[in-house]
């Protein structure tokens, strides 16, 4: 029993850190400004971002091998790594199998952007790509709500909607901030022809 709780404390903490990672990323992306104190918040928010994403990959690595190694459910190899064949609650596994995958593309792709990203091509792929690890915590939280025996405990449910929380105001913040920085230009040069700044 106790890689089993070790398995599910893995999972937590890989869930917890997922959501750290994509709220990191969703702020430190939204804030694109030229003042000096707001790139270097930006560019600390992106090591924070970099540095949760590699104990999410850690912790989601410990969690599967743990999974495998317990004898308390019917976790083999084969039904870890091929999605929706586990003995132990195939669908809910299926998910979390997905999105093993998907974070591990995400983190190889993100490892490489120095040289995916040299071309406007190239980094307009690399986004596409990295804009994916919204669709691994969305697959990570219904593995965890579905698989986790934890799942209707008060404190299971503090963890998932703080987590669920956290991410939507980090995004809600990125969209007020990507129109912020759409309109201000567009203000800024209004505001030029009405003074006659602009001949």
């Amino acid at each position: 029993m106790t890689l089993w709780y070790l398995a599910r404390a893995a999972g937590f903490a890989a869930l917890v850190a997922a959501t750290a990672s994509v709220m990191l990323g969703a702020l430190a992306s939204g804030s694109r400004t030229g003042d000096p104190q707001s790139r270097d918040r930006r560019v600390l928010r992106q090591q924070a971002h970099r540095s949760a994403a590699v104990v999410t990959v850690a912790m989601l690595l410990l969690h599967v091998t743990l999974l495998v190694l317990d004898s308390y459910v019917d976790v083999s190899v084969p039904g870890a790594l091929v999605p929706f064949t586990a003995g132990y609650r195939s669908i809910a596994l299926g998910l979390g199998t997905l999105a093993t995958y998907a974070l591990l593309a995400v983190a190889v792709i993100g490892a490489a952007r120095g040289r995916i990203a040299v071309s406007a091509a190239g980094a307009r792929a690399w986004r596409a790509v990295h804009l994916s690890a919204y669709v691994v915590w969305v697959l990570a939280m219904a593995h965890g709500l579905l698989a986790g025996t934890d799942t209707g405990t008060w404190w299971s449910w503090i963890l998932y909607g703080g987590c669920a929380v956290a991410v939507l105001v980090a995004v809600w913040i990125r969209v007020v901030a990507a129109d912020t920085q759409h309109v201000a230009p567009l203000t800024t040069a209004r505001r030029r022809l009405t003074s006659g700044g602009v001949r």
